[in-house]
């Protein structure tokens, strides 16, 4: 008798799978997961970092561009010969439709997506009869966090708990909550700051910017320009004005707009140069992390990058490799050499 009701257990848990919990509250039944498709900014960003990537049988077009026009480091680590190995399944971008056909033809066993609602979602899954478990990158990001990192590290390990790589899951975010841990420890001396260049859509000036900048975050600090609006969240375009007026000690560019940056101060240096600190020599380069959503190994680095600048202690070459041999397990130093960042101090 219980070798019975054991069989027909397996048999149930074989014809109706387990059922998951997914990053937008839906239940979904898996029954098998052994090949995926990512789909949406930074979802196959997640499985490269779980080391999923050999398990991927369709890909957006999106993440084929060229690596010159778009570096960002789980793309340098898979490489342009794998990216372009895979057939494509859809164009790629926020809430873009994929090309069910493609799908279809794909044969995936599940499917990951970020930045696609409940209906998108609903439409893909009966279409395909593929099943489908949203992830997140909190609510700056398309999620429903306002805490990034922990909408990310409970997506890295619902993966993992789907795809059997708990492990690596849980490793991976460990490391993460121990840099948060040893970030939130600096005491830093209060200056008033400024990120600009904030990447939307696209290169941006000096006045794109964000109110709750993960990096400022992570190490307590605030940028500047909204201390008299704290209701202010997220993404913002302000005003040169309000820069001028706020006139932050420090301003930190992020390197990916650094080149319409300084286009702009070209043609506007009287204003510019009013700032203390273009006059104080205190405007600063710091790494991008939002290319086609969160490089978490980047958001981590930029953080050590600012806390150096502003006087804590750390050799930013050693702090970039132990970060990224933990995103890359025995690649993270060959990946930062390709990417050929300028971190700095050494």
């Amino acid at each position: 008798m219980t070798r019975f009701i054991i069989a027909f257990i397996l048999l149930t848990c074989s014809l109706f799978g387990k059922s998951y919990t997914d990053m937008l509250g839906r239940n979904v039944q898996i029954t098998k997961a052994q090949t995926f498709v990512f789909l949406g900014p930074g979802a196959l960003r997640m499985g490269t970092y779980l080391g999923l990537q050999d398990r991927v049988v369709g890909i957006e077009r999106f993440e084929q561009r060229p690596l010159v026009a778009s570096p960002s480091p789980y793309r340098t680590y898979l490489g342009v010969d794998f990216l372009k190995s895979l057939p494509v399944v859809s164009e790629g971008g926020p809430g873009k439709m994929p090309n069910l056909e493609a799908l279809i033809m794909a044969k995936p066993d599940l499917i990951f997506t970020s930045f696609f609602d409940k209906n998108q979602i609903a439409k893909i899954e009966s279409k395909t009869n593929i099943p489908v478990i949203a992830l997140s990158y909190g609510a700056s990001y398309g999620g429903t966090s306002n805490k990034n990192l922990e909408d990310i590290k409970a997506s890295l390990l619902l993966i993992g708990e789907i795809t059997n790589s708990q492990e690596r899951a849980q490793k991976l975010v460990n490391f993460i909550a121990t840099q948060e841990s040893k970030l939130a420890k600096i005491s830093l001396p209060s200056k008033s700051l400024y990120i600009g260049g904030i990447p939307y859509k696209g290169i941006q000036p000096i006045t794109s910017t964000e109110v709750d900048y993960p990096p400022f975050e992570l190490l307590g600090v605030k940028n500047s320009v909204f201390a008299s609006t704290p209701k202010a969240k997220g993404h913002q375009f302000i005003d040169l004005e309000a820069l001028l007026r706020a006139n932050p000690e420090v301003i930190f560019i992020d390197s990916l707009s650094k080149s319409k940056i300084a286009q702009d101060y070209q043609a506007k240096k009287a204003l510019y140069d009013t700032l203390q600190a273009y006059q104080k020599g205190a405007v600063v380069e710091v790494l991008g992390f939002n290319n086609y959503s969160t490089n978490v190994e980047n958001l981590l680095t930029i953080a050590w990058q600012i806390a150096a600048y502003l006087g804590h202690d750390v050799s930013l070459h050693v702090k970039a490799r132990e970060i990224f041999e933990a995103f890359y397990p025995d690649h993270g130093s060959e990946v930062l050499e390709k990417l050929g960042y300028e971190l700095g101090n050494k």
